[in-house]
Formats: C-alpha cells, sequence, structure tokens
C-alpha cells in the first residue's frame, strides 16, 4: 500500500490542490456574482455555462491526451484556468462571466481525464480501493477546506480571485516535478447514450438527478447562507455539506453492496429530500449551527448516490465497455448540471432563495420513486462488482475504481496494463 501511494502521491497532492481552489470558488463565485448586482437566474447561467463547458472538455480529452501527453496538458490546463480565474475580478457583465466559466469547465474537465488516467495507469488492482479511499478524502476535504482561505474577505474584493488562480498555478508543480511514468495513449470510445439506458436505466436516471439537483442547490446554497445567518455562514455552511457527504459515502457503498443498490439510491434521495423540506421550512429560523447540520445531512444524501449509480451501471455492462458506459453516465451528469443551475435560478427569483430547496425536495423525491419503479421493472443484478468510490469528474473515473476490462473476456485487468 505505500509503495502505491508513493508511485501516486504527486497525483493525489495535484488534485487535491486543484479542489481547494474548486471548494474556494465554489463560495466565493456567488457570492461576488451577486454582490454585483445580477439576479439568480443570471446566475444559474453561469454555472449553466462551466457544465456546458465541462462536457466540452471530456469530449476533446482523449484526443488531447494522445496527441500532447499528459504532463502538457495538464500545465496548459492549470494555466488557462488560473487567467479564466482571474478574469472573473475584471469583468461585471452576464456573458464575459459565462464564457470565462465556460472556460474553466474545458479545462477542469482535461486536468482530471489528465489526473485520473495516469491514476489509473500506475495503480494495481489488488490496492485500487485503498488508494481510492485516500483519493476521496483528500480532495473532498479540500474541499471543505478551500472555502476557509478567504474567510471574512469582501464579496467584491480581489484576493480570492487571486488566491484561487496561484492554487492552481501551484497544482502543476507536482504533475510537472513527477517522476512516475506517464500513461500510454488512450483510445475513444463513442458514448453509445441510448444503449447504456437500455442496459442500466436506473443509473442513467439516477446521473442525471445527481447533475440536476446537486448544481442546482450548490450553485445558489452560498447566497442562501449568505441571506439568512450572515457573513461568513457560507464557507461554513458548505464544508459542512462536503463533510456530511464524506462521512456517508462509504457506508452507503458498502450497504449497496449487499442489497440492491437502486433501494440505497433511493434511501439516499430521500434523505437529501427530507433535509430539503426541513431547510426550507426551518432553515431560515434555526440556529447556524442547526442549518450547518441540515446541510451536512443534505450533502450526505445527495452527494453521495452518483457513485452508487455508476457501481449499478458496473454491474450491468457488457465485458469490455464499463469505461464506455460511465463516460456515458458522465455526460448524462453534465447534462443535468446544465439543466439545474438555469430550472433553479428563476424559481429563486420568483419564491426567494429557499424557493431552491423546494425544487430540490421535488427532484430527490421523484428520484426515490424512480428507483423503486425500476426495481419492479427489473430484478436486480447476480452478480456485483464491489463498491468503489467515484465522483464525477472525468472520463478516466470508471477504470480507476473498478479497473480495466479486456472485450471479450469481462475480467478487470490490472490497472497498470499498458494500452
Amino acid at each position: 500500500m505505500r509503495g502505491a501511494l508513493r508511485n501516486v502521491a504527486a497525483l493525489i497532492a495535484a488534485v487535491t490542490i486543484l479542489q481547494l481552489a474548486n471548494g474556494l470558488l465554489g463560495v466565493r463565485l456567488p457570492l461576488a456574482f451577486a454582490a454585483q448586482g445580477h439576479s439568480t437566474t443570471a446566475l444559474g447561467i453561469v454555472a449553466a455555462c462551466y457544465s456546458a463547458g465541462f462536457m466540452m472538455g471530456a469530449c476533446i480529452a482523449t484526443l488531447l491526451l494522445a496527441r500532447v501527453g499528459h504532463i502538457r496538458v495538464y500545465a496548459a490546463c492549470a494555466a488557462i484556468f488560473s487567467a479564466a480565474t482571474i478574469a472573473l475580478h475584471f469583468s461585471g457583465d452576464v456573458w464575459a462571466w459565462g464564457l470565462a466559466r465556460m472556460g474553466a469547465g474545458i479545462v477542469v474537465a482535461l486536468l482530471f481525464a489528465v489526473v485520473e488516467s495516469w491514476l489509473n495507469f500506475s495503480m494495481r488492482a489488488e490496492v485500487r480501493g485503498e488508494v481510492m479511499s485516500v483519493y476521496m478524502v483528500t480532495t473532498k476535504a479540500a474541499l471543505a477546506l478551500g472555502p476557509f482561505l478567504v474567510f471574512g474577505t469582501p464579496d467584491i474584493s480581489p484576493e480570492p480571485w487571486m488566491i484561487a488562480a496561484a492554487i492552481i498555478a501551484v497544482s502543476m508543480v507536482p504533475v510537472c516535478f513527477t517522476s512516475t511514468q506517464q500513461p500510454d495513449p488512450p483510445k475513444a470510445l463513442p458514448l453509445a447514450l441510448v444503449e447504456q439506458f437500455s442496459i442500466a436505466p436506473a443509473a442513467v436516471i439516477a446521473a442525471f438527478g445527481a447533475g440536476l439537483i446537486n448544481t442546482g442547490v450548490l450553485s445558489i446554497a452560498p447566497l442562501y447562507a449568505e441571506e439568512n445567518f450572515g457573513a461568513g455562514a457560507a464557507t461554513e455552511l458548505i464544508a459542512a455539506t462536503w463533510i456530511g457527504s464524506l462521512l456517508l459515502q462509504w457506508p452507503a457503498g458498502r450497504l449497496s453492496d449487499r442489497i440492491d443498490r437502486r433501494l440505497v439510491i433511493a434511501g439516499l434521495a430521500l434523505i437529501a429530500a427530507l433535509a430539503s423540506v426541513a431547510l426550507a421550512l426551518l432553515g431560515q429560523g434555526s440556529p447556524r449551527m442547526g442549518a450547518a447540520a441540515l446541510f451536512a445531512v443534505w450533502g450526505a444524501g445527495a452527494l453521495s448516490f452518483y457513485g452508487i449509480g455508476v457501481a449499478h451501471m458496473a454491474d450491468r455492462a457488457e465485458p469490455g465497455k464499463l469505461a464506455q458506459s460511465a463516460a456515458g453516465l458522465l455526460f448524462v451528469w453534465a447534462a443535468g448540471s446544465v439543466v439545474g443551475p438555469i430550472a433553479i435560478g428563476p424559481v429563486v427569483d420568483a419564491f426567494g432563495v429557499s424557493g431552491m430547496f423546494w425544487l430540490s425536495a421535488i427532484a430527490s423525491l421523484a428520484l426515490t420513486a424512480a428507483m423503486f419503479w425500476r426495481r419492479t421493472a427489473r430484478e436486480p443484478a447476480e452478480v456485483k462488482e464491489e463498491f468503489t468510490h467515484q465522483a464525477a469528474t472525468s472520463i478516466a473515473a470508471a477504470e480507476i475504481a473498478y479497473g480495466e476490462e479486456k472485450p471479450g473476456d469481462g475480467a478487470m485487468a490490472p490497472a497498470n496494463t499498458p494500452r
């Protein structure tokens, strides 16, 4: 295990540093945007632009990695991400922000494609689960800690943008100085989205629901926190959200190895729905710590079921097509991430910031019902792959979590098998 971690330590360090910046931006961006006088609908458009860019970046990831190599792609994309972050400070126009965030979405997808495909290349199958647990804990902890780096700074001050840009630039250092061998050029596979729905409809529904609910709420939640609980509340409540997810993700995943995964997804969605209702009804009048606890419960439910949806797809995917299937789920997630902020923005403008929780509750209950419907329509999988956490990050993530499959035999190849 120690040797395996040494081989990938630079990669995990790079993405952990990167997630510090993403955690910071996740809170600071909506607050700064609102401070400039823009509507929540406009904020939803900007958030949707980021998700649309993410989809485009995933489309070109394998092409760029094959042409120029992993280190060059990472360095170039980190530089672009840093510049796009600084650009936010110098523009107050909605469409300029949208273009900057779309560019950021493109390069962030490429950054994760670099790290995750490289991790897969460098790990042996027998230590994959342990290394992925370290990867999950460090990156989610970074997302929770990132907002505290600019705690207490004014919403319109330039310091948060400069700090985030500097952190993104520093994330290049571990990748550029690593002595770990770069992976062989990847091979592109078609997404075949219709085929993925026919294989595991519940997984596709869960992926879309994760993008719709999570991205929509997280793009607006900092405004809710600051509006109802004062300065600094956004940092605390968003951190609580990620901590809740971190605490429940693995227990829920292990439970899904023992019972029908669709039941676990339904249970997590129900937790998210109940927490959303509680936040809509009680959040504004509750003490700050009570609201943080509710956010943690919401995060435990809403931010934990995407990986179980991928595991459900892994149970049913055809031999040799797991990475292709997970790439399809990623695109479905990204599509939901485009729709979610666009849908929530007008709701918030019409009914107040707490309206996003009512929409989250409705969507989560619909997802719960969909999982029970799919359970009655199709029997559980007879053979399951052991759950390994997978976040919605890149098209390479499935190969890290479950190993690369050899077409024709359905066996899992070692993670460091040359491709």
